[in-house]
């Protein structure tokens, strides 16, 4: 069968995987369809706005060294992409440390008993033999001291379960995102010591960062897709998928039946499994509830983003859609994003605003406000499927799974959901740009 002959590559799911994909792919002269459930493109990558108010869901920015991702990113924002200074932080007993750490007097900042532990921790050679658990990656990586003074609280807060019972994946992916910049070495306890002491080498990190907010990135790609002729159905969710045993023949989308030559599912593993009628994986996603609050004149704080591992405040991270970019937040004011994961079937999900005074009490525990009144509006965001949740044995789980989808021959998984790993934006271009090639020479021999 030629291409011309062939039907269209369907795509399921407008986050940053989709969209790049059927960008690429229309481009290339292959006929795309993508399908996005929400009425708003962009996935996790999505921006919202009130009146003259901008956040994203947490922070969002693009680094990669990966020349040809930096180009696409660029290419696509044009004069709307700046590039900002990098500035993290985290909490940790009772004070805001750069992170990742800075040369200084960091270190002599903890507490004495902390310190002498740390020292202990340093001078102990003995690793966990065959690291399974997240606690087990940490403690060979920081020590019983930093896990247990922030990991372990930080950790089971955010996901619910205890470390002991978290991947090992959750570490070597987590670290290396909080991370980012692959100049830093920070995979032992004797480096995170080092970097807090020695000289910063080099320029600092660098992002890019749309100029109207994470959305407009993902905005211009969905009318790029559309200006090259590709179909952009939102608000619309696949009704039905036929199979010859096979492949995929019909997708039933929107009251059309559509005969594609290829089906990309960037959408959750449980909704493809079951349109095609097999077994719901048992592998669970965690949710975000973003309070988005607008404040008044107020003190300033520097870091873009920071981590809060205190296990008795509600939210994991903080982020100030201001220093990001000034225009998005009006002049005179502020606004803070403040995230709270959970579980679809949690109260605080289902009844955002029923915790919010507990969200207001820990931001001034957090030092991040003094007084309710600061507060001048409160607008809540939920974010379903945000993060994979690696349970310790989970990847034996999601081998099965994948073995379920092979069968299909021009089906692909992919995208965070689809593959069920934990992928920045970045990772998610590059990773759409190799489907891309992929799916084109599959084409090319049909």
């Amino acid at each position: 069968m030629s291409r011309k002959d062939s039907g269209p590559v369907v795509i399921v799911g407008a986050g940053v995987s989709g969209l790049t994909l059927a960008v690429l792919l229309q481009g290339r002269g292959i006929p795309c369809i993508l399908v996005e459930k929400d009425e708003q493109v962009g996935g996790l990558a999505r921006s919202f706005r009130y009146d003259d108010y901008t956040f994203d869901i947490g922070p969002h920015r693009f680094h990669t060294a990966v020349k040809e991702v930096d180009s696409f990113v660029r290419d696509t924002l044009g004069p709307d992409g700046i590039e900002i200074p990098r500035n993290s932080q985290v909490q940790f007993m009772g004070h805001r440390y750069q992170w990742p750490l800075r040369p200084g007097r960091v270190l002599l900042r903890f507490p004495p008993r902390v310190l002498l532990s740390i020292a202990r921790d340093l001078m102990v050679l003995y690793k966990i033999p065959n690291p399974v658990s997240f606690r087990d990656h940490i403690e060979n990586m920081y020590g019983h001291t930093l896990y247990r003074k922030f990991f372990e609280g930080y950790s089971s807060k955010f996901l619910g379960i205890t470390p002991e019972l978290t991947d090992i994946d959750w570490a070597t992916t987590g670290i290396d995102r909080a991370i980012i910049d692959n100049r830093l070495k920070m995979h032992s306890l004797w480096q995170l010591g080092l970097s807090a002491l020695m000289p910063s080498k080099g320029p600092p990190t660098l992002f890019v960062y749309p100029r109207r907010g994470c959305g407009q990135f993902t905005d211009l790609m969905a009318e790029l897709l559309v200006r090259s002729g590709g179909e952009l159905l939102t608000g619309t969710e696949i009704s039905g998928l036929e199979t010859d045993g096979r492949s995929v023949v019909s997708v039933e989308v929107g009251g059309r039946s559509i005969r594609p030559s290829q089906l990309v599912w960037t959408g959750t593993i449980h909704s493809a499994a079951k349109l095609l009628g097999l077994p719901s994986p048992s592998l669970r996603y965690l949710s975000l509830v973003c309070y988005n609050l607008m404040l008044s004149e107020g003190e300033h704080f520097d870091f873009q983003w920071c981590y809060h591992g205190a296990p008795e405040v509600i939210f994991s991270r903080t982020s100030i859609p201001a220093n990001f970019c000034p225009l998005a937040t009006p002049s005179g004011q502020r606004s803070l994003c403040v995230e709270v994961s959970c579980r679809e079937e949690d109260d605080v999900y289902n009844a955002p605003e029923r915790h919010l005074e507990r969200v207001l009490d820990d931001l001034k525990r957090e030092e991040l406000l003094k007084t309710d009144s600061e507060v001048v509006g409160v607008r809540y965001e939920r974010a379903p499927w945000a993060y994979p949740i690696y349970k310790l044995g989970y990847r034996k789980d999601l081998d099965a799974t994948h073995d379920c989808f092979k069968p299909f021959a021009n089906l692909t998984l992919a995208g965070r959901l689809g593959k069920f790993w934990y992928n920045n934006m970045d990772h998610c271009i590059e990773a759409s740009m190799a489907l891309a090639e992929d799916i084109s020479k599959r084409l090319a021999h049909r």
